[in-house]
C-alpha cells in the first residue's frame, strides 16, 4: 500500500515538473513557434529560422514577442551544406518583420546555419541554428 502512495506522488510530481521543462527549453532558444522554426535571441531581438523549400526566412520580434520592422536590418548565414561544404547566404528584407534568402544549393537533413544579424549601426550578434525544413 505504501509503495502505491510513493508511486503515485512521484507521477503526480512529474507531470507538474513537465511543462515546466518544455518552458525551460524554449526559454534557452531553440523552441518551436508558430511558423514551424527555431528560435534564437540575437541581439535584442527574438529571431525565428524557418526554411521552406528553397527559401529561408529570419522572423524578427522583440523582447515582448512584438514584430519588429525589419527595413533597416540584415543578415548574413553561413550554412552547412551536402558534403559538409560552407555556404554563405544573404537575407534581405522580405516585408514587415521579415527576411527572406534563396536556397539554391542541397543540404542534408537539418538546414545547420550561424546567422550573423546586422542593423544601421553595425553587428547585433549571432546565433546557430538546426532547423527541420519543410520540403
Amino acid at each position: 500500500m505504501q509503495r502505491r502512495i510513493i508511486l503515485a506522488t512521484g507521477a503526480a510530481s512529474l507531470a507538474a515538473l513537465l511543462p515546466s521543462v518544455s518552458r525551460a527549453q524554449g526559454a534557452a532558444g531553440g523552441h518551436g513557434h508558430a511558423h514551424s522554426g527555431q528560435e534564437q535571441k540575437i541581439g535584442p531581438y527574438e529571431v525565428e529560422l524557418t526554411v521552406r523549400g528553397a527559401e529561408a526566412t529570419l522572423t524578427i520580434l522583440d523582447d515582448k514577442e512584438q514584430p519588429v520592422d525589419a527595413t533597416g536590418i540584415g543578415a548574413t548565414a553561413v550554412v552547412l551544406a551536402r558534403g559538409n561544404e560552407r555556404r554563405t547566404v544573404e537575407f534581405r528584407h522580405a516585408g514587415a518583420n521579415r527576411l527572406g534568402a534563396k536556397v539554391d544549393f542541397p543540404f542534408e537533413g537539418k538546414f545547420r546555419a550561424t546567422v550573423a544579424l546586422r542593423g544601421p549601426s553595425g553587428s547585433l550578434g549571432s546565433a546557430r541554428y538546426s532547423v527541420d525544413p519543410v520540403r
